[in-house]
């Protein structure tokens, strides 16, 4: 019996910016030829990767989603915080919960909390063990579908090299041909990385970024390989997309040394924290402060724009609570802003609250980077992309801008429902 099934492809190419020119690649000129597109989409704020992934998937601004940041605020663990992996954190409806109702198999890979939802037919979480008793192997098995991941890993597992890149990419590229080949989900998640980790390391404009894009692609040229050899095209959408841009930068911010320089915060002898009435938490350009008292607020106010005024204006601005959370930010007491050029991390033990970014310091930590993201949406130049192709998608560019908030009621209308309490809406212009 011939296969009447619709397939969707969601596929999140992350850190993918509105500014990439996908046109010199082959394969993106072939697929923007038949797609409707849009290079300027607004990110969220923060604009990092796990809050960004789940306003895809909700349509709502991590104010109401409540993944506010990639990792949870636990001052305890200062510096080895968990991350927002579980899929139990997410509030309100989300498109994988509308593609179990309408009863479509689906898989996800490696796209963010999504650990744990059993939802989703084919899981493979992003997510990474953080204690010392753990093990990836054990710590993915937990947290997605056991029989499958048992399968991806024996079969593929030989082509990673832990989490680096591009082979993760890789191993994750041919589990992903291997499961529509052989399950055919209807819906399928996917999260590269590739090019998010090249530009943290050598720079958002670099040969190695572009030498990503090329890798993505190539991947591109044989994920529609495969569909067209399997006779499934006609009967299948693809939506391609970034989470948010990024921006070079020259120097490390670390707040939480200047509390601590303040009398705000106290350490343990072995780093850890003792006790706070101010702490940073860090969204990489921008960055959550809370304050103990709401009394003091005020002077950690100052605090910082003295700091700031003294170093040449490196915090572009200082945010209320209440201006973080109609930006659609989580709570906190206040909130800044980086400068371009900066970003800020959350280590209390530094010499020096600013820190010069040398050659020779990339590579030391994965948290010094030449390029990061989570900067204000309204940054010039600082969108990212979206796109659509299929039996029921217009061609061209769209009319912009747009909002990464209207990403999740699009494709939910795509996939036959709604996403009723999004905070954006449907983008029927990508639509014929």
């Amino acid at each position: 019996m011939m296969d009447k099934k619709q397939y969707y492809w969601i596929i999140s190419l992350d850190n993918l910016a509105g500014d990439d020119d996908l046109r010199k690649l082959p394969v993106f000129q072939e697929y923007l030829n038949r797609a409707a597109y849009c290079f300027h989409v607004n990110s969220i704020y923060p604009s990092i990767t796990y809050p960004a992934h789940t306003t895809i998937v909700t349509g709502l601004y991590p104010v109401h989603h409540g993944i506010y940041n990639n990792t949870l605020f636990q001052p305890e663990r200062l510096g080895r915080e968990d991350w927002n992996w579980k899929s139990r954190r997410i509030r309100g409806r989300t498109l994988f919960d509308l593609a179990f109702e309408k009863r479509l198999k689906t898989a996800a890979y490696l796209w963010p909390v999504t650990g744990g939802n059993r939802k989703i037919r084919y899981n493979m979480p992003e997510i990474f063990p953080n204690r010392p008793w753990d093990n990836q192997i054990l710590c993915s098995l937990r947290n997605g579908s056991i029989h499958f991941q048992l399968e991806a890993f024996l079969h593929h597992g030989k082509e990673m090299d832990g989490i680096r890149q591009p082979a993760l990419d890789q191993f994750l590229h041919h589990v992903v041909l291997d499961t529509f080949m052989k399950y055919r989900p209807e819906v399928q998640f996917i999260h590269f990385v590739d090019l998010d980790a090249t530009r943290h390391i050598f720079g958002h404009s670099s040969p190695e970024a572009e030498e990503a894009l090329l890798r993505h692609d190539r991947r591109l040229r044989e994920i529609f390989d495969l569909v067209e050899r399997m006779g499934l095209m006609d009967q299948t959408h693809f939506v391609i997309l970034g989470d948010h841009s990024s921006i070079d930068e020259h120097s490390i911010i670390y707040l939480n040394t200047l509390f601590r320089n303040a009398g705000m915060l106290f350490l343990n002898s072995d780093g850890s924290v003792r006790d706070w009435q101010a702490l940073s938490h860090t969204c990489d350009g921008s960055a959550y402060i809370h304050v103990r008292h709401p009394e003091q607020i005020a002077g950690v106010r100052a605090l910082l724009e003295e700091f700031s005024a003294a170093n040449g204006g490196c915090i572009e601005a200082v945010f209320s609570g209440e201006e973080a959370r109609r930006m659609g930010a989580g709570p906190c007491s206040l909130m800044v802003e980086a400068s371009r050029g900066y970003y800020f991390l959350d280590a209390a033990d530094q010499e020096q609250v600013i820190h010069q970014i040398r050659p020779e310091d990339i590579g030391t930590s994965p948290l010094i980077t030449r390029s990061t993201h989570g900067y204000s949406p309204k940054k010039e130049n600082y969108q990212t992309f979206f796109s659509m192709m299929g039996p029921r998608i217009r061609q061209g560019e769209t009319e912009g801008p747009m909002n990464l908030t209207d990403v999740g009621p699009t494709i939910a209308h795509l996939l036959g429902g709604a996403l009723p309490d999004a905070d954006g809406s449907v983008q029927m212009q990508f639509f014929k």
